[in-house]
């Protein structure tokens, strides 16, 4: 009989495509198992960095020291930054904030304030939202920035109505923006509400504060009728200390509108209430009693009172406002015609205002001085003085435009910071949206090799039945052929014991065999049948097999379309940010063109006030070394009676004039190598050999007077209406010293005797003449000709040649 053969090395376990499957799989169980203990490492790394964040934050709100709370609050955000965790960079720059506010660091301030309010802003937390808001606007007030201010303010108000607080904070910001109807429509709102509570003090501070702005916009009778309103409240609920105080603005007030009497009505009820009471300001109370009184006619007791104020100052050794005082009583003994005790006054106010650097006051000490002088009939010290006035007016004038400038300037530049700040947020704010898709991707793509390794353990699954259905269909193969064997064997017993009876039995034998051949034929056919289904079964297989794997390369197809996605995606926005960043760089370009432009101009204003030379060493060092010149040549011009045009001419007419006649001296002395140095009033002075040394200087001084004094000669026949029609000239050479002193509104000056020699001979000169010194005739000789003039008398230098210049 034929031995049957055994179908195991036609298995699944012999497929290669089955070896393939099982490495891809025990790969996928190895990354999602490292993957899910690294994150839960993770997870559990990120609470704990959660809690160090707000540790360290804790402990930064408990620190005493702004440095030690900084560098805490830092720490935290970078951490809380680095996490993406938005609560505690919310509190550390909310804590940043408020430390930088109070260290007078704004701009910083502002930076993290409006961070928090970012990442507030679709957070629902409604508290932390109206305190960062409000720390924004406080921040702006502060900076007098009333503007945004409000803004916030307003901001607050539409998520709480009922804060008067800050209502009454964007009211004084509309107040001091000089928005006078919106404060007013705000103010008017707390009125009521404080009317209704009976809450005086809060009614007075409002009353006080509108008082007081319309008072400095120079409104008093919108600031008398906020004062009439404090009146009503504080004579019925107010103490005789705040009484007096009210008077005393009250008669301020009346003053203004020169209601004398009803001013001084109100001065006297303060003087009342003081002599009950200790008054911390008799002195600004009697020196307004005083004023009030020389207005209603009673000059005598008006200076008493102003005496009694002085002598309290003066043992209080307050000079600062001893010299307001004295100017106050100068001005007083002026208007009565007592001008020589209107002159002492206004001398020791000009004493005290220099010594205490107040520029106002001596600015008017010196105007009141030229009117006393005027009124006595010396003009020339009436002249110096309306000098001194206009010099210290210039100055005051260029301190506040600087000051402003830089005011403004800061201002500008806070008010632009919140844009810029607010753009940086949001650009930051984009690329957290852009890591956060990345990482949703990221999460999603982990999600699929999940599903990938159960699809690969239900196929294990699979394949294990399979196994065990094959191994149950071997086990019935073979027992069926042991059925076959035992069927066999019986047949040959049968065979033999017929053979055996074979003679006596042929025909049963016969039959008997031909049952057994049957038998044979039958178990054959049942042992092909079975082998025929069990090929089947394995072609069944295998045909499921190649599906899967069909399935399995269209799964590795999309895995690989979807990675070629993220690196198309990934590719587009880098060359978004390649954008960006070139229209950043295309823009700091631009800045850096402006900044080259603005130093441009820094550089001409620089050269417009010092020579080359000095600006390019104090450039270079920070300072400028003063240096000795051996020989140089100095100028002085001056106008001839310009202090009696000036005491007839308008200020704008004498400035016109002055600045056409010096704008052309300017012109001259460029064109002819000299350096000019300064105008002091109708006075212009220029010099040669300096800064760079040459051996013309006298020469070119020389012909540069004769330029100038042709220059007036032809502007008075070409405009019979000037003024300034006659100057004297006097030129000296000799050695000077020049530099810049100081580091603070330098400008370049020469010193020594030859200056003073030149501005000597300038008063000793004649009209339409250039008078010129003994050194400086030897020195153009070969040029020009001279007359001499003979010996004058000079102060502090005896007799000195002086020579007239007649020709070249």
């Amino acid at each position: 009989m034929p031995i049957i053969k055994s179908p195991k090395k036609n298995t699944y376990f012999a497929s290669p495509f089955h070896s393939n499957t099982v490495r891809l799989s025990l790969t996928f169980i190895f990354i999602f198992l490292a993957f899910s203990c690294l994150q839960a490492q993770a997870l559990d790394n990120i609470e704990r960095s959660n809690v160090e964040v707000d540790e360290m934050l804790d402990r930064a709100r408990r620190s005493d020291s702004d440095s030690e709370c900084e560098e805490l609050a830092q720490r935290s955000l970078a951490t809380a930054r680095t996490l993406r965790y938005d609560g505690g960079i919310v509190r550390a720059s909310i804590l940043l904030g408020e430390t930088y506010s109070r260290i007078g660091r704004t701009e910083e301030a502002l930076q993290h304030f409006l961070e928090a309010e970012a990442k507030l802003e679709n957070s629902g937390n409604r508290p932390a939202q109206l305190a960062v808001k409000t720390a924004i606007g406080d921040l702006f007030f502060g900076e007098k920035l009333y503007a945004p201010a409000h803004r916030y303010y307003r901001e607050v108000l539409a998520l709480r109505p009922q804060d008067y607080e800050t209502r009454e904070k964007a009211a004084d910001a509309c107040l001091y923006d000089m928005r006078f109807d919106s404060a007013e429509i705000l103010y008017k709102e707390l009125v009521v509400k404080y009317k209704a509570e009976g809450n005086n003090p809060r009614l007075v501070q409002i009353y006080q504060k509108r008082a007081q702005a319309y008072d400095q916009n120079n409104d008093p009778g919108k600031s008398l009728y906020f004062y009439l309103l404090l009146q009503d409240i504080i004579e019925k609920a107010g103490t005789t200390q705040e009484q007096s105080l009210l008077y005393n603005n009250l008669g301020r007030q009346y003053a203004a509108l020169q209601d004398y009497k009803k001013a001084l009505e109100f001065f006297q009820k303060a003087e009342l209430q003081c002599a009950y009471i200790p008054c911390d300001y008799p002195e600004v109370l009697w020196a307004n009693m005083g004023i009030a009184l020389h207005n209603t006619g009673e000059s005598k007791r008006g200076i008493e009172y102003l005496l009694k104020a002085r002598n309290l100052l003066a043992a209080r050794k307050d000079y600062a406002a001893l010299a307001n005082l004295e100017h106050l009583m100068a001005g007083v003994y002026f208007s009565s015609n007592d001008l020589y005790n209107a002159l002492s006054h206004n001398q020791t106010a000009i004493q005290y205002a220099s010594d205490t650097k107040q520029q106002a006051v001596l600015a008017e000490a010196y105007r009141t001085a030229a009117d006393l002088y005027h009124e006595l009939y010396d003009f020339e010290k009436a002249f110096e003085y309306y000098r001194d006035y206009l010099n210290v007016l210039d100055s005051m004038r260029i301190e506040d435009q600087a000051r402003e400038q830089r005011l403004n300037q800061q201002r500008t530049l806070l008010a632009a910071s919140e844009g810029q700040i607010k753009f940086l947020i949001a650009r930051q704010n984009f690329k957290d949206l852009e890591l956060n898709q990345i990482k949703f991707d990221r999460e999603r793509l982990e999600l699929q090799n999940k599903n990938l390794e159960l699809e690969s353990r239900r196929k294990e699954d699979e394949v294990r039945l399979l196994e065990a259905q094959q191994d149950a269909d071997q086990a019935k193969l073979r027992e069926q052929t042991l059925q076959a064997l035992e069927a066999r064997q019986r047949l040959r017993l049968a065979d033999q014991q017929l053979n055996a009876e074979k003679q006596g039995r042929l025909i049963v034998e016969l039959r008997e065999k031909e049952q057994l051949e049957r038998a044979e034929n039958l178990a054959d056919s049942t042992r092909r049948a079975q082998e025929l289904e069990r090929i089947q079964r394995e072609q069944a297989y295998q045909s499921e097999q190649d599906e899967d794997f069909r399935q399995f390369a269209y799964i590795l197809g999309g895995l690989f379309f979807i990675i070629l996605g993220i690196v198309g995606v990934s590719w587009w926005f880098a060359r978004r940010a390649r954008r960006r960043l070139e229209s950043q760089n295309r823009k700091i370009q631009a800045q850096n063109i402006q900044i080259q432009e603005e130093q441009r101009k820094s550089d001409g204003l620089l050269l417009n006030i010092l020579p080359q030379e000095i600006a390019d060493e104090l450039k270079a060092s920070g300072q400028a070394t003063p240096r000795l010149y051996e020989s140089a040549t100095v100028l002085f011009s001056d106008f001839v009676n310009f202090t009696r045009l000036s005491a007839t001419l308008t200020p704008k007419q004498l400035i016109d004039e002055l600045n056409e006649c010096f704008l052309a001296f300017d012109e001259i002395c460029e064109r002819h190598g000299l350096e000019k140095i300064k105008t002091i009033g109708d006075a212009y002075m220029c010099a040669g050999g300096l800064p760079v040394p040459n051996e013309t200087h006298a020469a070119d001084a020389v012909r540069a007077a004769l330029e100038m004094s042709s220059w007036l000669e032809a502007r008075r026949h070409e405009r019979p209406d000037a003024h300034l029609t006659e100057m004297r000239i006097g030129i000296h050479t000799g050695p000077v010293m020049a530099g810049v002193i100081g580091k603070n509104k330098f400008a370049y000056d020469i010193w020594g005797d030859a200056v003073n020699l030149a501005a000597r001979l300038e008063e000793h000169g004649e009209p339409g003449q250039v008078n010129i010194s003994g050194a400086t005739k030897e020195a153009v000789k070969h040029l020009y000709q001279a007359t001499h003039r003979g010996q004058k008398e000079v102060h502090n230098k005896g007799l000195v040649d002086m020579y007239f210049v007649v020709s070249a």
